[in-house]
């Protein structure tokens, strides 16, 4: 995430060269991982990120900062109703866009389990672990073991595959969840805020649940979901 700059001009021009050509090297094959694994669906298996980085977070395009009401709609059952929740994206100290991830999580989890859910804690020590406590003694650990992205000023694409262990007294839950995201500024036909601050966003995300056979990439998905989002940027 951190570039380390050395002292040299000329070793800087250099570094600077040939990290922007392993970029766009890595750019290309992660475009490709990513669009196999879209047009995959919902015949998805056990990913293998090849070209995983866990230690960057996931980083967003600039239009994505700010606070959103989101729309996610189920499109394998279009009688459900919507799921409505609002997310935050801030600048960290890499002027880079991130996701709030505890709230982000803790408003999705309030949307889904209502008052089930008591709070959603990040660890502190790593950016791919977040615990959701529950009532009844139950919580959810969540650690993220595969990550790919990329992004441009048009589209953000990315893959996390997540094992979450649900904890209850007396027995615990293995299960790995695959979640492909793919957003861009919505179209003004596709959009039906006439909010000028800034462009809705748009887009879909691929839930695969895989089941407890942890690296076996024989594993297909047991389970699997397509949602259309929608973004719609609020004040506060």
């Amino acid at each position: 995430m951190i570039k380390n700059f050395l002292g040299l001009i000329i070793f800087l021009i250099i570094q600077v060269i040939s990290l922007d050509n392993a970029f766009a090297f890595n750019d290309h094959n992660v475009r490709e991982f990513l669009d196999e694994r879209e047009n995959l669906w919902p015949e998805l298996y056990l990913p293998n990120f090849k070209f995983s980085n866990t230690s960057r977070d996931l980083i967003y395009p600039n239009w994505f900062e700010g606070n959103w009401l989101v729309t996610s709609q189920d499109l394998e059952d279009e009688s459900q109703a919507p799921v409505i929740y609002k997310v935050n994206f801030f600048k960290n100290n890499l002027n880079q866009v991130i996701g709030n991830r505890s709230k982000n999580s803790e408003s999705i989890g309030k949307a889904i389990f209502g008052d089930t859910l008591i709070k959603v804690v990040n660890d502190p020590k790593s950016i791919n672990k977040q615990i959701t406590y529950l009532k009844d003694d139950l919580y959810i650990d969540s650690r993220i073991t595969g990550r790919n992205q990329i992004k441009d000023d048009d589209m953000f694409f990315a893959d996390e595959l997540v094992i979450q262990t649900l904890h209850k007294p007396g027995a615990s839950r293995v299960n790995q969840v695959e979640t492909i995201s793919k957003f861009q500024k919505c179209n003004r036909h596709n959009s039906n805020s006439e909010n000028t601050l800034k462009p809705n966003i748009c887009g879909f995300q691929y839930i695969a649940t895989y089941g407890s056979k942890v690296g076996d990439p024989s594993v297909h998905a047991i389970k699997t979901s397509k949602f259309k989002l929608s973004f719609e940027f609020i004040e506060s």
